[in-house]
Protein backbone atom coordinates (compact mmCIF):
# COMPACT_ATOMS: atom_id res chain seq x y z
CA UNK A 1 0.00 0.00 0.00
CA UNK A 2 1.16 3.65 -0.23
CA UNK A 3 -0.25 6.67 1.58
CA UNK A 4 0.19 10.63 1.81
CA UNK A 5 1.50 10.40 5.39
CA UNK A 6 5.06 11.85 6.55
CA UNK A 7 7.48 9.77 8.03
CA UNK A 8 11.26 9.79 9.63
CA UNK A 9 13.98 7.88 9.74
CA UNK A 10 16.57 8.35 12.86
CA UNK A 11 20.21 7.46 11.94
CA UNK A 12 23.43 7.58 14.09
CA UNK A 13 25.44 10.85 14.21
CA UNK A 14 27.27 9.87 10.98
CA UNK A 15 24.21 9.44 9.34
CA UNK A 16 24.67 5.34 9.21
CA UNK A 17 21.79 3.46 10.34
CA UNK A 18 21.46 1.82 13.52
CA UNK A 19 20.52 -1.26 12.17
CA UNK A 20 23.80 -2.31 10.46
CA UNK A 21 26.17 0.20 11.39
CA UNK A 22 26.90 1.25 7.31
CA UNK A 23 23.78 2.01 5.06
CA UNK A 24 24.32 5.66 4.93
CA UNK A 25 20.85 7.98 4.73
CA UNK A 26 21.69 11.28 2.89
CA UNK A 27 19.66 14.26 1.82
CA UNK A 28 18.50 14.25 -1.75
CA UNK A 29 19.83 10.10 -1.82
CA UNK A 30 17.54 6.89 -2.57
CA UNK A 31 18.09 4.57 0.32
CA UNK A 32 17.44 1.15 -1.36
CA UNK A 33 17.53 -2.37 0.13
CA UNK A 34 19.74 -4.79 -1.26
CA UNK A 35 17.66 -7.78 -1.49
CA UNK A 36 14.35 -6.53 -0.41
CA UNK A 37 11.62 -8.78 0.44
CA UNK A 38 8.40 -6.85 1.57
CA UNK A 39 5.97 -10.53 1.66
CA UNK A 40 7.91 -11.06 4.82
CA UNK A 41 6.34 -8.32 6.22
CA UNK A 42 7.69 -5.37 8.90
CA UNK A 43 9.57 -7.14 11.34
CA UNK A 44 11.79 -8.76 9.27
CA UNK A 45 15.66 -8.00 7.44
CA UNK A 46 13.74 -7.45 4.12
CA UNK A 47 12.69 -3.82 4.18
CA UNK A 48 14.24 -0.44 5.51
CA UNK A 49 12.30 0.82 8.73
CA UNK A 50 10.96 4.15 8.96
CA UNK A 51 8.41 5.94 11.36
CA UNK A 52 4.90 7.66 10.66
CA UNK A 53 6.01 9.79 13.96
CA UNK A 54 9.64 11.38 14.70
CA UNK A 55 9.41 10.47 19.07
CA UNK A 56 9.09 6.65 17.77
CA UNK A 57 12.05 6.55 15.14
CA UNK A 58 14.25 5.70 17.75
CA UNK A 59 13.01 1.71 18.53
CA UNK A 60 16.44 0.14 17.87
CA UNK A 61 18.33 3.39 18.42
CA UNK A 62 19.89 5.60 21.11
CA UNK A 63 20.42 9.06 21.34
CA UNK A 64 22.23 11.32 20.42
CA UNK A 65 21.11 10.70 16.53
CA UNK A 66 20.08 12.74 13.40
CA UNK A 67 16.70 12.60 12.15
CA UNK A 68 15.57 13.08 8.55
CA UNK A 69 12.25 12.75 6.89
CA UNK A 70 12.28 10.43 4.13
CA UNK A 71 9.29 9.29 1.57
CA UNK A 72 8.65 5.78 0.15
CA UNK A 73 9.34 4.24 -2.93
CA UNK A 74 6.94 2.13 -3.84
CA UNK A 75 4.51 0.08 -1.19
CA UNK A 76 4.82 -0.24 2.35
CA UNK A 77 4.26 -2.39 4.94
CA UNK A 78 3.25 -0.88 8.51
CA UNK A 79 2.44 -1.73 11.85
CA UNK A 80 1.82 0.77 14.38
CA UNK A 81 4.17 3.90 14.01
CA UNK A 82 6.88 1.44 12.18
CA UNK A 83 6.73 1.33 8.53
CA UNK A 84 9.16 -0.32 5.87
CA UNK A 85 9.73 -0.35 2.52
CA UNK A 86 12.39 -1.33 -0.33
CA UNK A 87 13.74 2.14 -0.85
CA UNK A 88 12.83 5.33 0.76
CA UNK A 89 14.14 8.81 -0.49
CA UNK A 90 15.43 11.02 1.74
CA UNK A 91 14.00 14.87 1.37
CA UNK A 92 15.39 16.86 4.01
CA UNK A 93 17.30 16.50 7.72
CA UNK A 94 15.42 17.87 10.63
CA UNK A 95 16.59 19.29 14.12
CA UNK A 96 16.88 16.00 16.19
CA UNK A 97 15.83 16.84 19.25
CA UNK A 98 12.28 16.05 17.30
CA UNK A 99 13.25 12.42 18.01
CA UNK A 100 12.57 12.82 22.05
CA UNK A 101 8.97 14.03 21.15
CA UNK A 102 7.37 17.67 21.06
CA UNK A 103 9.36 18.62 24.35
CA UNK A 104 12.23 16.85 22.98
CA UNK A 105 14.62 20.35 22.38
CA UNK A 106 14.49 20.62 26.68
CA UNK A 107 15.26 16.98 26.93
CA UNK A 108 18.27 17.01 24.82
CA UNK A 109 19.14 20.35 27.21
CA UNK A 110 18.86 18.07 29.88
CA UNK A 111 20.79 15.22 28.71
CA UNK A 112 23.77 17.39 28.18
CA UNK A 113 23.89 19.01 31.35
CA UNK A 114 23.85 15.89 33.08
CA UNK A 115 26.84 15.07 31.07
CA UNK A 116 28.29 17.97 32.98
CA UNK A 117 27.57 17.45 37.01
CA UNK A 118 30.11 17.99 39.21
CA UNK A 119 30.31 15.68 42.11
CA UNK A 120 28.66 17.81 44.82
CA UNK A 121 25.25 18.16 42.54
CA UNK A 122 25.53 14.27 41.90
CA UNK A 123 25.41 14.26 45.88
CA UNK A 124 22.47 16.74 46.03
CA UNK A 125 20.63 14.69 43.58
CA UNK A 126 21.34 11.42 45.72
CA UNK A 127 19.63 13.37 48.66
CA UNK A 128 17.15 14.80 46.29
CA UNK A 129 16.02 11.46 44.96
CA UNK A 130 16.29 9.20 47.89
CA UNK A 131 13.54 11.96 49.79
CA UNK A 132 11.41 12.15 46.86
CA UNK A 133 11.28 8.50 45.23
CA UNK A 134 8.41 7.39 48.03
CA UNK A 135 6.61 10.19 47.22
CA UNK A 136 6.72 9.62 43.43
CA UNK A 137 6.36 6.01 44.12
CA UNK A 138 5.04 3.46 41.11
CA UNK A 139 2.33 5.69 40.09
CA UNK A 140 4.15 8.79 38.93
CA UNK A 141 6.24 6.60 36.65
CA UNK A 142 3.46 4.32 35.17
CA UNK A 143 1.77 7.76 34.16
CA UNK A 144 4.85 8.54 32.46
CA UNK A 145 5.34 4.73 30.97
CA UNK A 146 1.91 4.89 29.78
CA UNK A 147 1.57 8.58 28.22
CA UNK A 148 4.86 7.88 26.61
CA UNK A 149 2.74 4.95 24.68
CA UNK A 150 -0.34 6.45 24.51
CA UNK A 151 0.90 9.76 23.07
CA UNK A 152 3.55 7.57 20.30
CA UNK A 153 6.71 8.75 22.47
CA UNK A 154 7.37 5.38 23.68
CA UNK A 155 11.25 4.99 21.78
CA UNK A 156 11.36 8.57 22.90
CA UNK A 157 11.00 7.97 26.65
CA UNK A 158 13.60 5.14 26.59
CA UNK A 159 16.17 6.63 24.86
CA UNK A 160 16.14 10.15 26.61
CA UNK A 161 15.74 7.90 29.89
CA UNK A 162 18.57 5.84 29.04
CA UNK A 163 21.08 8.82 27.94
CA UNK A 164 20.41 11.19 30.75
CA UNK A 165 20.83 8.28 33.10
CA UNK A 166 23.76 7.06 31.52
CA UNK A 167 24.90 10.45 31.21
CA UNK A 168 24.38 11.63 35.06
CA UNK A 169 25.68 8.10 35.99
CA UNK A 170 29.20 8.72 34.43
CA UNK A 171 29.28 12.28 35.67
CA UNK A 172 28.48 10.65 39.70
CA UNK A 173 30.58 9.23 42.03
CA UNK A 174 29.92 6.13 44.45
CA UNK A 175 26.54 5.99 45.84
CA UNK A 176 25.34 8.89 44.50
CA UNK A 177 26.18 7.61 40.88
CA UNK A 178 22.65 5.58 40.51
CA UNK A 179 20.56 8.12 42.52
CA UNK A 180 22.06 11.10 40.39
CA UNK A 181 21.10 8.57 37.35
CA UNK A 182 17.54 7.72 38.15
CA UNK A 183 16.64 11.42 38.82
CA UNK A 184 18.09 12.65 35.75
CA UNK A 185 16.31 9.56 34.02
CA UNK A 186 12.59 10.35 35.51
CA UNK A 187 13.47 13.88 35.10
CA UNK A 188 13.96 13.15 31.16
CA UNK A 189 10.59 10.65 31.13
CA UNK A 190 8.89 13.76 32.53
CA UNK A 191 10.10 16.28 29.55
CA UNK A 192 8.99 13.58 27.29
CA UNK A 193 5.16 13.37 27.77
CA UNK A 194 4.46 16.64 30.29
CA UNK A 195 1.96 17.64 28.22
CA UNK A 196 -0.15 14.50 28.88
CA UNK A 197 0.83 14.04 32.43
CA UNK A 198 -0.82 15.93 35.16
CA UNK A 199 1.17 18.78 36.68
CA UNK A 200 1.44 16.68 40.46
CA UNK A 201 2.78 13.94 38.45
CA UNK A 202 5.65 15.67 36.62
CA UNK A 203 6.30 17.39 39.58
CA UNK A 204 6.69 14.20 41.15
CA UNK A 205 9.64 13.24 38.81
CA UNK A 206 11.36 16.65 37.74
CA UNK A 207 11.03 17.70 41.04
CA UNK A 208 14.62 16.18 42.07
CA UNK A 209 16.25 17.27 39.25
CA UNK A 210 14.62 21.08 39.62
CA UNK A 211 15.71 21.37 43.07
CA UNK A 212 19.36 20.55 42.04
CA UNK A 213 20.02 22.02 38.73
CA UNK A 214 16.87 24.36 38.61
Amino acid sequence: MSDDRQYWKATRTDGTSFYDQKTAWVVGSDVTHPAPDLSAGLCSSGVLHASDAPAETLVGGSWPCRLFRVEPIGDVVANGHKVGAAAWKVLEEVPAHQALGPNGEAVAALIERARTLAPEEAQRLYAAWDAARYAAGDAAVDAARYAAGDAARYAARYAAGDAAGDAAGDAAVDAARYAAGDAARYAAWALVVRDVITEKQFDLLYGPWRKVIG
